[in-house]
């Protein structure tokens, strides 16, 4: 039986060639996708993927505004890094580490062995390192600093702990990659909101979830997080779009994030982003990282 206040089944997910497939329990759909996250958490955990990851405006306003026409021409960005999903010790949220390796084709001093090194590393300086990579990665982001344009952060939204805070809804069916997924809608109510804002204030989550029934294996999952401000408009302006698609990979044995789009605040329009994931490869702590096959 589902809880209230938590959770909503909303009617019937006959959809085309879907009608002979039985509804699924909601309680039952979010108890395989909480057991499948934790899971998840000790198995993405162990590997570092390559980014390249694009970045571009698309503004709007003035046509007459010299400003923006100047950098309506040229405000385009390609970051090539190494990326990782972990939970440190003692550290209870994920954390995505983007080490930045190159900004547009020219390299970044010093990024050559810094995440490989915090990996294979211990110790208590190790989150103050990490929190270091993690705030220089962003700096380099169109639309100011931000960290929750990584795989990861969908990730720890969807954490089984944090069910509570918001409304799951049952919305239909899709198959992706030949695989059959419930798609489910959730929405939080409760604040303090589980983000916040770099300067402080709520920002509200919602967004979509792909799951596969039988294993609770999340395929696709969409995060909206929006500013609990009175104009819609600007609402709908400052709104961050994240979407992650994942993908089964030879070389780690895993389905792990293939492509991310962000949709972002730019003063004077929205910025849109396509990151791929690729060269998967594994680490053990405190050794070195192994290379996949061939690699």
């Amino acid at each position: 039986m589902a809880t209230a206040g938590t959770v909503v089944v909303a009617g019937a997910l006959a959809l085309g060639g879907w009608t002979e497939q039985p509804e699924p329990d909601l309680d039952d759909l979010l108890a395989r996708l909480g057991e499948y996250l934790v899971a998840y958490e000790g198995e993405l955990s162990t590997v570092i993927a390559s980014e390249r990851y694009d970045q571009r405006e698309t503004l709007e306003g003035n046509p007459n505004d010299v400003a923006l026409r100047r950098r309506a021409g040229g405000r385009s960005r390609r970051l090539e890094s190494d990326v990782a999903f972990l939970r440190l010790p003692g550290h209870q949220e994920w954390l995505g580490l983007r080490d930045v390796r190159k900004v547009d084709g020219r390299e970044v001093p010093g990024a050559a062995t810094r995440l490989a090194d915090l990996v294979r590393a211990a110790g208590d300086d190790v989150l103050a390192r990490a929190d270091a990579i993690v705030a220089a990665g962003a700096e380099h982001n169109l639309g100011g600093p931000r960290s929750i344009n990584m795989p990861s952060a969908p990730l720890e939204v969807l954490h089984p702990r944090h069910f509570p805070r918001f409304i799951f809804t049952l919305t239909g069916r899709d198959r992706i990659q030949g695989v059959a997924t419930v798609r489910m809608a959730f929405e939080e109510f409760e604040t303090p909101s589980l983000i916040q804002g770099t300067e402080g204030g709520d920002l509200l989550a919602r967004g979509t979830v792909w799951v596969e029934a039988a294993t609770g294996c999340l395929w696709r999952v969409e995060l909206r997080v929006t500013p609990v401000v009175r104009d819609m408009r600007m609402r709908e302006r400052l709104e961050q779009v994240v979407r992650v698609d994942f993908a089964r990979d030879a070389a780690v044995g895993l389905v792990v994030p293939s492509r991310m789009t962000e949709e972002f605040y730019v003063p004077g329009g929205r910025g849109i982003g396509e990151a791929r994931y690729t060269n998967y490869r594994r680490f053990t702590t405190g050794a070195r990282l192994v290379p996949p096959p061939g690699g």
